[in-house]
């Protein structure tokens, strides 16, 4: 069996948390032994306990995905990551939402393209264009 050092218990309590049966198989006995030989190091493992029982706790807690993206040894074909890429359903209502925004934006910026050249001040430009928008005349104001 080969001895481990201090250093190294606590580098593999920072990797592996406090739960020795998930440290390196290797390793395992050399940490046992030294654990047995110097009481003390249960504090470094103590350490580590809050926050291995915090992790349990949330990955019981967090939803896994119903299936995975591929199974294993399987084909990934264009459906498989078509739905890994848009894992929220139909296509077809974010599809017809990025068109209708489209032809709006279409037919305002063509409404707007018949803007006079001759226009000569700011107030001009935002009347016509007020009034091209509104599909109005409006009274001409004396400055």
């Amino acid at each position: 069996m080969r001895e481990i050092s201090e250093k190294r218990f606590r580098e593999l309590a920072d990797a592996f948390g406090s739960d020795l049966a998930k440290w390196p198989a290797s390793e395992r006995d050399a940490a046992r032994s030294l654990l047995s030989e110097r009481p003390d190091l249960e504090s470094v493992l103590a350490e580590w306990a809050a926050l291995d029982a915090a992790l349990a706790d949330f990955l019981s807690e967090t939803e896994l995905p119903p299936r995975p993206i591929a199974e294993p040894g399987g084909t990934f074909g264009l459906r498989g990551l078509f739905e890994a890429l848009w894992p929220f359903g139909s296509l077809w209502q974010p599809a017809a939402g990025l068109v209708a925004a489209s032809a709006a934006g279409f037919i305002v910026g063509i409404s707007l393209t018949d803007l006079p050249a001759d226009t000569a001040t700011v107030y001009d430009d935002q009347l016509t264009v007020l009034e091209s928008a509104l599909g109005v005349e409006t009274l001409e104001i004396n400055q």
